[in-house]
């Protein structure tokens, strides 16, 4: 009988015998639903950033996206719009969105809310205060001149806090959505799919990256503050 074939060498053809088929990157991604249209484009499980370039995406608690479009960073002005509803009918939530701005080293460079509207030179404007959260769209919205943020802040967080001190578990759709301010395209969307009983949330964070890109994480903790100033220290642990 003629020999057998010398084993080849590991490594050269593939995994060893026995090891699980490695799994391609598109086996992830969830294809759209057949006849309707395609859905935001989302992080796949394990797939790290994605970009702007597939339209809006949708992200999960903990999921990144780099403000990127066409291979360029998104320098321009973006919205971040902030939006709740009360989880009872005919009960007013009186929240308040604020975000806060570190520089490297995770302390506190300033502060945008309804008490301050604009920050940095006005590279950070806030809409003004909501007191009831009634009615559809946004509730409050921080608009950022990305290209005009003084290069020490590294680090934006965005908060929601309860002032009068209900409970997050009395809201319902709470969200935060990034808009490009000159034409109000939704770019990026995180929706909160559930309330605890604490006073304050933090959302979302941009953060510029050494290239100069900026780049958003959706966040979803949940800590005990009523004003901005009680979010300073566990939004930049959070960094």
């Amino acid at each position: 009988p003629a020999p057998a074939a010398p084993p080849a060498p590991a490594g050269q053809w593939g995994p060893p015998a026995g090891a699980p088929a490695p799994v391609s990157p598109k086996d992830l991604r969830q294809a759209p639903v057949q006849g309707g249209p395609p859905s935001p484009a989302a992080p796949a499980p394990g797939s790290g950033k994605v970009n702007l370039d597939k339209g809006r995406v949708s992200l999960q608690k903990n999921q990144t996206v780099s403000l990127v479009k066409g291979g360029r960073p998104l320098l321009g002005s973006v919205r971040m719009g902030l939006g709740w509803e009360p989880a009872f009918r005919g009960k007013n939530i009186d929240l308040d969105a604020s975000v806060i701005a570190y520089g490297p080293d995770r302390k506190k460079i300033d502060n945008c809310f309804f008490g301050k509207l604009m920050i940095l030179g006005g590279a950070i404007q806030h809409s003004g205060d909501n007191l009831t959260g009634e009615g559809a769209g946004d509730d409050e919205a921080i608009t950022v001149h990305l290209g005009g943020v003084p290069p020490e802040v590294t680090g934006l967080v965005f908060v929601v806090n309860s002032f009068s001190g209900q409970k997050f578990s009395d809201v319902a759709k709470a969200y935060c959505r990034l808009l490009d301010a000159q034409t109000g395209e939704e770019l990026v969307r995180f929706d909160l799919t559930h309330g605890e009983p604490r006073t304050g949330v933090l959302m979302a964070k941009l953060i510029r990256q050494y290239s100069g890109e900026w780049e958003m994480t959706a966040m979803g903790e949940f800590v005990d503050a009523r004003t901005v100033r009680g979010m300073v220290k566990p939004a930049g642990q959070a960094l």
